[in-house]
Order: C-alpha cells, then sequence, then structure tokens
C-alpha cells in the first residue's frame, strides 16, 4: 500500500498511468494531468513543468515510474512529478505488487463457485455452467478481469467475487420467497456478467475492449449462452430463452442499458443482487480510493453525493 502525506518526496516510485492529458493553464502554459494508481488507489498528479520528457509510450494502462514532491489541494493530496520514465517489461511481481486485486485468493472464488453449482438441480443448467467455467478461455479470463473499469470491483478478480456475492445474494432470497425458481435464478447470478471476460480487457490496461464497446457485456453474454447451449444435446429452448432474458434484463432499466426490462421472478431477482453488489462495492471503493484528509470523500460524480468514509 502506497500512504503518502503532504510534503513526502518520492524517489523511483512504480505507479500504475490510469489516464494522461495534456492541457493549458490560464496562462497559457501547457502542462500534463494524470491519474495515477498504486494498488487500490488513486492519486491526482500533474507534471507542470511541460519541458519533462513524457515518452509517447507513456499512455492509459502504463506502468511508469515517478520522482516528485506530494502537495496538498483543495483538502486533497495531488503529486507533482519531476521526472517519469516508462518501465517497457514490468516483471510479474511488480505487476502483481502495483495492480489493484480483491482480497480473496483465486482458490477460495474457485472453490465457492462449484460448490454453488452444485447445489443446481437442473441438469442441463448444470451441465451448461460445469461448460462454460471449466472452458480454459473462460476460466482464466473470469478470474482475472474486472467487473468493472472504474465504478465497483475494478481489480483483478472483480469479476469472480462480484459474480459469487451475486449468486450469493440470489441464494439467501431464494429462501426467503421461496416461489423463485432456484436453479434458473442462480444460474442466471452466476453468468449475468459473463460477457465481461471479452468487454474488458487484462489489467494493468483494464479498459473496454473494440468488441466490448461495440457489443457490450450483455449481448456478448447471451453469445456465450447461444454457443455453450448448442453442444449439449437436447437443451430446452425454454430454459435456454428463461437464462438469456435474464441476462439481457439485469441492468434492470431501458434507461441503464438493458435491452428489455425483467419480466421473470428470476431476472427480477437477479437485478436487485446485482444492484445491490454493485453500489455496495462501488461505496466502499469511493472509500478506500479517497485521498483526502478528513472523514468525507470529495464529491462522487457516480453516485451524486459526499461519503462518509468512518
Amino acid at each position: 500500500m502506497l500512504n503518502l502525506k503532504t510534503n513526502d518526496r518520492i524517489e523511483n516510485q512504480p505507479v500504475i498511468v490510469r489516464q494522461i492529458s495534456k492541457k493549458i493553464n490560464q496562462n497559457g502554459k501547457e502542462y500534463y494531468s494524470l491519474q495515477i494508481s498504486y494498488g487500490i488507489k488513486n492519486y491526482d498528479a500533474k507534471i507542470w513543468n511541460s519541458n519533462i520528457g513524457v515518452s509517447e509510450e507513456i499512455i492509459p494502462g502504463s506502468v511508469v515510474n515517478i520522482w516528485g514532491v506530494v502537495r496538498e489541494f483543495k483538502g486533497n493530496l495531488q503529486i507533482h512529478i519531476d521526472k517519469i520514465l516508462h518501465i517497457s517489461n514490468p516483471s510479474s511481481d511488480l505487476l502483481e505488487k502495483i495492480t489493484p486485486s480483491c482480497s480473496l485468493e483465486e482458490d477460495k472464488l474457485a472453490k465457492r463457485l462449484a460448490e454453488i453449482i452444485g447445489t443446481i438441480k437442473n441438469e442441463y443448467l448444470n451441465q451448461l455452467l460445469n461448460n462454460i467455467f471449466s472452458s480454459p478461455d473462460i476460466k482464466e479470463a473470469f478470474y482475472k478481469k474486472a467487473a468493472g473499469v472504474e465504478i465497483h470491483h475494478a481489480y483483478t478478480g472483480g469479476l469472480a467475487q462480484h459474480t459469487i456475492e451475486v449468486a450469493e445474494t440470489v441464494i439467501q432470497l431464494c429462501k426467503i420467497y421461496n416461489y423463485i425458481d432456484y436453479d434458473m435464478a442462480v444460474a442466471g447470478a452466476l453468468l449475468h456478467d459473463i460477457g465481461k471476460i471479452v468487454e474488458l480487457s487484462n489489467f494493468p490496461e483494464n479498459k473496454y475492449t473494440t468488441l466490448g464497446r461495440l457489443l457490450g457485456h450483455i449481448n456478448i453474454g447471451t453469445q456465450i449462452i447461444e454457443k455453450y447451449t448448442s453442444q449439449i444435446n437436447k437443451f430446452p429452448e425454454d430454459v435456454k430463452l428463461e437464462l438469456q432474458h435474464c441476462i439481457l434484463s439485469h441492468h434492470g432499466s431501458l434507461e441503464t442499458g438493458s435491452p428489455v426490462l425483467p419480466m421473470t421472478l428470476e431476472a427480477l431477482v437477479i437485478h436487485n443482487a446485482d444492484k445491490t453488489s454493485a453500489e455496495l462495492n462501488g461505496f466502499y471503493l469511493a472509500i478506500q480510493r479517497d485521498v483526502k484528509n478528513d472523514d468525507w470523500t470529495d464529491y462522487n460524480n457516480t453516485f451524486k453525493r459526499y461519503i462518509k468514509k468512518s
């Protein structure tokens, strides 16, 4: 963890560049504005001296070493960079050290996923889930990708963590509302964001891929369901359609990106479980990332409010 304080001097510090842009101040002088990260923390940074050599290789997702000093600006920490050097081939150890990651280990996430799949009695859904999550391409990406670029579960392992949180919430709601189809609701929960294995790139970049921007994870997810159900002999058409509906409607409204509204009990419970997981983690990340020197975060544009840290 990089815990910085006002007036700290930074020497040869590796960080990930999240954003970088050249701007012009009121006096017509050029400067660079950056957002950099180390682990879960994001920092605002500036290069006021435009004569400092900024390589063309320094783009969002690149790993760099920086030198500079920490200042305070409007209650927030701001790093004034004196020197910045691109790291061409960062080692796996360095990437693991500076990349934001899930607090849960991959083997524990995989074990819980297998346990949840084991509770599903519908033979077609059970086989479908086992086929999807045992596929080498999907398995590798599922435990490495984030669930979002910035807002929620935006770290390695975040997609798997978010998926299991949604499934766990659905399981508990099924205990309360026993008229929900458990197998369909839990299967839909486990597959609702499966398209994100393609929609988002790997860390340290973690941005939308071209396919992700053009199609989005919801459409990609329904395509994955189409592909894997076609490989199972006599997979029921009605089960496939209801499962695809759960994916298509899980954002809950047309305004938030769902092509259709939830029209089954199972789709509705998945939407609400997804919303709960995303918002709670979004709040938590906002608190963890904040570098303001008081008990409240800076104004959060996503949630349109200040968030109390303690």
